[in-house]
């Protein structure tokens, strides 16, 4: 099981079922170092990710793999190559690393808004000269990846994928990037927390029935719901790789011992369609 270290719950205010609301320098720390402890040596950030960059580099990670996400980029943005390169040089120095190893659009939207065919060729151009080994792009929905394999086959695309979200499951789309030698990493696999505590805020009462079957089928099981949610994607032998997101270094361990665990399980067939459930960013709008 390959894990990636998720750096999104180092803004204090991410997720919506978050147990630690302080995630402190110190607890930040204690996690990077458990992790490298456990050989668990790959980390996702993103600009956006408050001071994560800093805090990082602050830590120590010179023995970690690092995928960044770019910020969203002005439409009014002339010349692409130079702010990207002065974008990734900005992240070199805080994060203390020699170079990134995956560097991700952060946003379908902004892409598709921006010279599509400029921004690749900065993108490719920033490759060749070394500052970073893998370029790719973060989506949500299968049909977005449809449409960028259309002009583009990146080295990495980054996908949502849980036992309530199957959206890439059943339109193929794992197989399909695994054919064009694309490596797969996922994301949200716990729905920001949604999928491991019965306890959730009242605007999510619509999906209620689908919760209910979930954490039956969990109780049944004598499975801990954010296990049985691992082991969900964790069966699924195509990804490559797997982000999580912790609030302490006793989550880390606790995840750890997943790998000891032979059963297989039979996982309910739930499969919901409602993208203002499966997008974090409708969760917002909702009363």
């Amino acid at each position: 099981m390959n894990i990636s270290i998720g750096t999104a719950q180092f803004i204090n205010n991410y997720g919506v079922n978050r147990v630690i609301k302080n995630f402190n320098f110190h607890e930040k720390s204690k996690l990077i170092k458990s992790a490298q402890v456990n050989k668990v040596l790959h980390i996702d950030t993103a600009f956006s990710y408050g001071n994560a960059h800093k805090e990082l580099g602050k830590i120590g990670i010179k023995k970690f793999k690092v995928t960044t996400k770019l910020p969203i980029l002005s439409i009014k943005t002339k010349n692409l190559e130079k702010k990207i390169t002065n974008l990734i040089f900005q992240a070199i120095k805080d994060l203390k690393i020699k170079k990134i190893d995956t560097l991700l659009i952060h946003s379908y939207k902004n892409f598709v808004e921006l010279n599509k065919r400029k921004y690749l060729e900065s993108l490719k151009k920033i490759k060749s000269k070394g500052l970073v080994r893998n370029i790719g792009i973060s989506l949500y929905r299968s049909n977005e990846v449809n449409k960028i394999l259309e002009f583009w086959r990146p080295d990495v695309i980054q996908v949502p994928y849980n036992v309530f979200d199957r959206d890439i499951e059943a339109k193929k789309i794992l197989p399909l990037l695994k054919r064009k030698k694309i490596k797969i990493q996922i994301r949200s696999v716990f729905l920001q927390g949604l999928l491991t505590r019965i306890k959730r805020p009242k605007k999510f009462s619509k999906w209620k029935r689908y919760f209910d079957i979930w954490f039956k089928w969990c109780q049944k099981n004598q499975i801990e719901p954010k296990i049985a949610a691992l082991l969900f994607v964790k069966n699924n032998k195509i990804i490559d790789k797997i982000i999580l997101g912790f609030e302490s270094s006793d989550q880390l361990k606790d995840i750890l011992k997943i790998r000891k665990i032979k059963k297989r399980y039979s996982f309910p067939k739930i499969k919901c369609k409602d993208r203002k459930l499966l997008d974090p960013s409708n969760w917002s709008k909702l009363i």
